[in-house]
């Protein structure tokens, strides 16, 4: 992974409540050199995320509300002006720098303005999915030019339905794109992380939110359309 043209690299870790699991994922990016800055965007967090962010010495933006998923990754993106953005989810399991390698390196050569990482769980089962429906690429760990998550409109990146969002701005606009699986990577499970109803409910959640805006851009096909197209 070379980044010969010296483009400013951000990874932005939208997080709530992962105090058991962000400390290693950050060490991770740290120790991996690849990023001039790493932003945690704290969604009014009860434990101990923010703190033990700012003791790792990376930028923390904190939000007094929880406002989702999408609205995080549009906070990280309004504090830097890096021009290549790689999120990343902060309760990975197995992390390691050949995940962000794998990831980052499509963009870098320029032959994707974005490429999402599908954990290696359930035999590649989303990965085979993805690659069948480039909609459903929904990983959280994902490198993107910025100007596609700046120009997507902010009613269509709420919460869980910001992937989607994201996958269907670059298929109407013709901008390449790159699937890698990612081996060894998972997360912990919703239901593990906040209890068997609310991470079930949590999980449905996300789950009609995907659908949702499925529907939705199936009637607004134009508002994702970019005038004028940089690849």
């Amino acid at each position: 992974m070379t980044n010969s043209a010296k483009e400013k690299i951000a990874a932005i870790v939208p997080a709530r409540n992962e105090e058991k699991t962000i400390g290693a994922v950050l060490k991770v990016l740290l120790d991996s050199r690849c990023f001039d800055e790493i932003i945690v965007v704290d969604g009014a967090s009860s434990d101990r995320t923010a703190e033990i962010s700012d003791r790792l010495g990376v930028k923390v933006i904190r939000s007094p509300k929880r406002e989702g998923k999408g609205m995080a990754m549009k906070k990280g993106l309004e504090s830097t002006d890096a021009e290549i953005l790689v999120f990343f989810d902060a309760d990975l399991i197995g992390f390691n720098k050949e995940h962000i390698s794998l990831i980052l390196d499509p963009i870098l050569k320029k032959s994707a303005v974005m490429c999402t990482g599908e954990r290696g769980r359930w035999m590649y089962l989303p990965y085979i999915i993805s690659r069948m429906d480039h909609l459903l690429a929904i990983g959280g760990e994902r490198a993107i030019r910025r100007f596609v998550l700046e120009n997507i409109p902010e009613k269509f990146i709420q919460d869980f339905s910001v992937e989607t969002a994201l996958n269907y701005y670059c298929k109407v606009n013709g901008f390449k794109t790159a699937l890698v699986g990612l081996r060894g990577l998972d997360i912990v499970p919703k239901e593990i992380k906040w209890g068997l109803v609310k991470g079930f409910s949590d999980r449905l959640k996300e789950i009609f939110q995907i659908i949702k805006i499925r529907l939705l851009i199936i009637f607004k096909k134009n508002e994702f359309i970019q005038k004028n197209k940089t690849s």
